[in-house]
């Protein structure tokens, strides 16, 4: 097999030549080696740099490698630590990026740009780290949750910098994380939608579901919050890089300014969502695994699979968030977590017909679920099932009525400061596996009543507080066009 060398980069025209001296991405313009060496932090040739970029290794046990990432890692979270909390590469100043105690600060959840903002944040964190141990090719180990639900040992040692006090030490018991759930939001080819259900269901759940620091605003300032994120970091590069799927190339997006971060030696730095597409193949690298049943990749890349995806990365798709109909099933409601919340519409025989007969190779259904604001607690996932009224918090997952499920990330904050983002409780929940499996068994024909059920289920026996109350702003339902992704050139 021919592997990926710097000698194979001799030809001007490939755009990632030092000798072109920038490179040219749609939608971004002209790149200059400059920022490209910016970006991967070094001085060393451009094409060796890449080659060479640091590993983010799946966090496991038995493997010297990882060993050898995880004592990196432990000692920049020690020294980073010691510095005082006004110096802008403090832990604490570090973790003030995404949130305090009392609310989020600059992170972007709720929005378009979840992937980039945290995709941003992780590598300028990444740089600080290397700066302080000197060790240029470090890389943050990422915690597959999928493949190992247990917290790594290294994080549980009360005498490490690493620790930090938890509700639970492991995703066992949670069903967000599982290949079940997982499995049909990596079918999603829509970089919209599959973002958004990446971050409603395995990210919101892990925080809230482990619990601690790590289920609040101030999660970043668990050592385990950056793990995480790169596992969801990984789950867009796994989706975009190794399954083939497609960014939006919409200037909108791709110009939106990420800031509020800072550099290795503390100047206030700032990322456009366009360039974040390139990071993982410029600036560093994952060491492949398994989610759900989408496999580890198989091979390195070649100098053609390498030109190849470049140049699909570079030029993305003309992808929206298109709406081709849109339903209103509920209107603002409060809801008690204690007892499930139900809503039916008789819809006109057009509109259900519409529904319940798409065409699921050419169109997806969702729920677009609302909320006004965060709950006052967060100790709960809420599953979603379609035409099941008497649902209730033991109904299985494993009820062909279930749809999906989400978790609230953090609690209703205090009233946001001037200039922070402020988190927008939005969920898309996917109804089309469920609404054919309802017509295949005739539970949903035509003139049978559509209904949606919200199934708020405690992590633990009991709810905390079982007063604690939802403010719904609307449920829609939502049918948008599947994108199909063109073969690769």
């Amino acid at each position: 097999m021919e592997i990926l060398k710097p000698a194979d980069f001799a030809n001007d025209r490939n755009p990632l030549n030092p000798v072109s001296r920038r490179v040219f991405v749609k939608g971004l313009g002209f790149i200059s080696s400059a920022l490209l060496l910016g970006l991967m932090g070094g001085c060393e040739p451009i094409i060796d740099a890449i080659k060479n970029r640091p590993i983010r290794r799946r966090l496991r046990t038995g493997s010297p490698e990882v060993d050898a990432d995880i004592d990196t890692y432990r000692q920049a979270v020690t020294a980073m630590k010691a510095l005082a909390s006004n110096n802008p590469t403090s832990w604490a100043a570090q973790a003030a990026i995404h949130g305090v105690a009392a609310h989020f600060n600059f992170c972007e959840h709720g929005t378009d740009h979840f992937f980039d903002w945290h995709r941003a944040y992780l590598f300028h964190f990444e740089k600080i780290c290397q700066k302080l141990t000197g060790k240029a090719k470090f890389g943050l180990p990422y915690w597959n949750w999928n493949q190992n639900p247990d917290i790594h040992p290294a994080f549980l040692d009360i005498n490490s910098s690493l620790f930090l006090a938890r509700n639970r030490t492991s995703m066992t018991g949670s069903f967000s994380t599982t290949n079940a759930a997982l499995d049909p939001i990596f079918t999603d080819t829509n970089f919209f939608t599959f973002a958004s259900q990446i971050e409603g269901t395995p990210h919101n759940n892990v925080h809230t579901f482990i619990g601690g620091t790590l289920g609040g605003f101030a999660s970043a300032l668990d050592p385990l919050f950056w793990m995480h994120h790169c596992m969801v970091d990984y789950c867009w590069a796994k989706w975009n890089n190794e399954l083939g799927n497609n960014n939006t190339n919409d200037m909108t997006w791709i110009d939106h300014e990420n800031s509020h971060f800072v550099d290795a030696d503390g100047n206030a730095a700032s990322d456009k969502a366009g360039i974040t597409i390139l990071m993982p193949l410029l600036s560093y690298q994952y060491e492949g695994s398994v989610i759900g049943s989408s496999p580890a990749p198989s091979a390195v890349l070649t100098k053609a699979d390498f030109d190849k995806l470049e140049k699909r990365l570079r030029e993305g798709a003309n992808i929206h968030f298109d709406i081709k109909q849109r339903l209103r099933l509920a209107d603002k409601a409060a809801v008690t977590v204690a007892r499930p919340f139900s809503k039916e519409t008789k819809l006109s025989t057009e509109d259900f017909a519409r529904i319940v007969n798409s065409d699921a190779v050419q169109e997806r259904v969702f729920a677009s679920i609302d909320f006004a604001q965060l709950p006052a607690n967060s100790d709960f996932s809420v599953r979603v099932f379609l035409n099941l009224p008497n649902a209730n918090s033991t109904t299985p997952v494993s009820d062909p009525h279930y749809a999906g499920s989400f978790t609230f990330f953090g609690t209703q904050p205090s009233a946001p400061a001037a200039g922070e983002h402020v988190h927008e409780p939005r969920f898309l929940v996917h109804l089309t596996t469920t609404i054919q499996r309802l017509r295949s068994s005739q539970e949903l024909k035509e003139g049978t009543p559509l209904s949606l059920q919200l199934v708020p289920v405690p992590f633990a026996d009991k709810f905390e507080q079982p007063n604690t109350q939802l403010v719904l702003n609307g449920i829609e339902i939502i049918t948008t066009p599947v994108i199909i992704n063109p073969s690769p050139k």
